[in-house]
C-alpha cells in the first residue's frame, strides 16, 4: 500500500495589528465589541503579529508577540509576551496555531532571543507544553476569561 503523502506545509507570515483583530474577537471575545480584542502594545513598533490565511486570503489563525516584562525573572535577556493566540473553529487541529507560534518564536530568536511567556488558558496548556513552554507558578483567574497558567520558554538568539 502506498504511503500517505505528507500534508502541505502550513506557512504563517507577519501581518498588521488590524488583520488579527477579527480572529481574536471571534475566538477570544465572542459576542463582545470588536474593540475588546485590541490589546495594549498592539501598535508598539516592536510588536509582531502573525497569521495563517485561508483560501480567501483572510486570517484563520493569529498570534502576537509584544515586548513585555515578565511578572517574574527566569533568565537574562528581554521578555516577550505571546498574546491573542486564536484559531477559528473549523481550522483547529491542523497545525495552524503552531505555525503562528513557531514564527513568533523565530522572530524573537532573530531579535536576539529572550524569555517568551504567556498567560495560557487551561485548555491551551497542552499546546504550549508541546511547543516547549513550561508552567511557572500556580493557576490563576483572569476575570471574565477564566483560569490560566503562566508559561515560559527561553529562546536563544540566532
Amino acid at each position: 500500500m502506498p504511503a500517505k503523502p505528507d500534508p502541505p506545509a502550513v506557512a504563517a507570515h507577519l501581518v498588521s495589528a488590524e488583520a488579527v483583530i477579527p480572529v481574536r474577537a471571534a475566538v477570544l471575545r465572542p459576542g463582545l465589541p470588536l474593540e475588546t480584542a485590541r490589546f495594549a502594545g498592539d501598535d508598539d513598533a516592536r510588536t509582531l503579529h502573525a497569521a495563517v490565511t485561508g483560501g480567501d486570503g483572510l486570517p484563520v489563525a493569529v498570534g502576537t508577540v509584544i515586548p513585555a516584562p515578565a511578572p517574574w525573572r527566569v533568565g537574562p535577556g528581554p521578555d516577550w509576551q505571546i498574546r491573542g493566540m486564536a484559531t477559528l473553529a473549523g481550522h483547529r487541529g491542523a497545525g495552524l496555531g503552531r505555525a503562528v507560534l513557531d514564527l513568533l518564536v523565530a522572530e524573537v530568536a532573530g531579535s536576539g532571543g529572550g524569555v517568551v511567556w504567556c498567560n495560557a488558558r487551561m485548555a491551551a496548556v497542552p499546546f504550549y507544553r508541546r511547543a516547549g513552554f513550561e508552567a511557572v507558578g500556580d493557576r490563576f483567574e483572569i476575570e471574565g476569561v477564566g483560569p490560566h497558567l503562566v508559561m515560559t520558554r527561553t529562546v536563544p538568539g540566532s
